[in-house]
Formats: C-alpha cells, sequence, structure tokens
C-alpha cells in the first residue's frame, strides 16, 4: 500500500549587504614660517705696537758721532785744553817769578816736562752697558661685541578635514520559498 507522503523543498531567504567604504581626507597645509635674522657686529680697533731704539749714547762713546755732536764736543774738549795750558803756562810763570827762592826753576820745570806722569786708564766697555735705550710699547687692541638676533613669525594653518561616511545598504538577495508537493495518492479526489 502505498501512503500518501508531504513533500516540502523550502529555500531560505538570503540578504546581501552593500557596502561604500568610508573615506576621510585630511589636508595639512604648511604653516608660514618667517625669519628675519640680524647678524653679530665685531668691531676691532687695534693701536699696533711700537719699538723704538736710541742708539745715540753708543755712537757716541765708539766716537761715530754726528757732526753737530762731535763739533759741539770738539769745542768743549778746545775750550777745557786751552784753560789748562793757560792755568800751566800761568803755574811755570809764577815758578820762574820766583827766583828769590833759589829753586832751579827752569830744571824743574823741564823734569816735569820730559817725565810726565802716566796715564791714567781703567779696562772700559765700549759701548758701556745701557747706552742703547729701548722702549717698546705692546699692540693694543679694543674689541666690542654688538649681539646679533632673530625675529620670528610663525602663522599656523589647522588641517583640512573632508569625510564621507561609509553606507551600508541590506537588500534581499534571495526570496524564501517554501514548495510543498503530495505524492501518492491524490488527497483532493472525490469520492
Amino acid at each position: 500500500m502505498q501512503l500518501p507522503q508531504i513533500r516540502m523543498h523550502q529555500t531560505y531567504a538570503q540578504i546581501g549587504l552593500r557596502t561604500v567604504e568610508p573615506v576621510q581626507e585630511i589636508q595639512q597645509i604648511p604653516a608660514d614660517l618667517s625669519i628675519k635674522q640680524y647678524p653679530s657686529q665685531m668691531n676691532i680697533v687695534r693701536n699696533p705696537s711700537q719699538l723704538e731704539i736710541d742708539q745715540e749714547q753708543a755712537w757716541n762713546e765708539l766716537n761715530c758721532k754726528k757732526i753737530s755732536v762731535l763739533s759741539a764736543d770738539m769745542a768743549e774738549f778746545s775750550k777745557q785744553e786751552g784753560l789748562e795750558a793757560i792755568a800751566q803756562i800761568s803755574q811755570e810763570g809764577d815758578q820762574l817769578a820766583r827766583i828769590e827762592q833759589k829753586n832751579d826753576a827752569i830744571v824743574s820745570i823741564a823734569t816735569e816736562k820730559g817725565n810726565p806722569e802716566p796715564a791714567d786708564f781703567n779696562i772700559a766697555f765700549i759701548p758701556s752697558y745701557g747706552s742703547v735705550k729701548i722702549h717698546y710699547t705692546p699692540t693694543e687692541l679694543f674689541i666690542s661685541w654688538k649681539q646679533g638676533g632673530a625675529e620670528i613669525e610663525f602663522t599656523p594653518h589647522k588641517p583640512i578635514l573632508n569625510y564621507t561616511p561609509g553606507k551600508t545598504k541590506v537588500y534581499l538577495r534571495q526570496m524564501q520559498d517554501l514548495q510543498i508537493d503530495f505524492v501518492g495518492l491524490n488527497v483532493n479526489k472525490k469520492l
């Protein structure tokens, strides 16, 4: 015997999603930066060094004198020699004038002139120590500074933001379906 059967075939509903991704755009405009720089200044005033050497006394002691100094020295020497000669002649005249003392003045004068006293000498350093005069003025530096600087101007810019939100759409991709079949006997059979 064949029993009647009910066959059901079901298809489930399916949904689909359509997604549009969100978009975010950021634009950053660089900041405006302005820098003005003032350089430092340095001023230097320099007085050069000086070296002064006076050798006149050393040259004079070496008998390498200037004409003006030599003529002045010769004039002084001649004057002194002349005065000493006058003094000696006067003294010899005074000796000769004293005949009454019964001294032999001529023999005494001749002996004195014939046998002079030894010359007085000593060791001397020519030129003498310190005869060259040296004067030195060192270099002088005067330094003055003026410090520089900088002026900085800064203008920031805000970022530009563009945001497009995302979307998600839900749709029915497949409809549900239920099919019922009766197999076997006809149920709607008229008797």
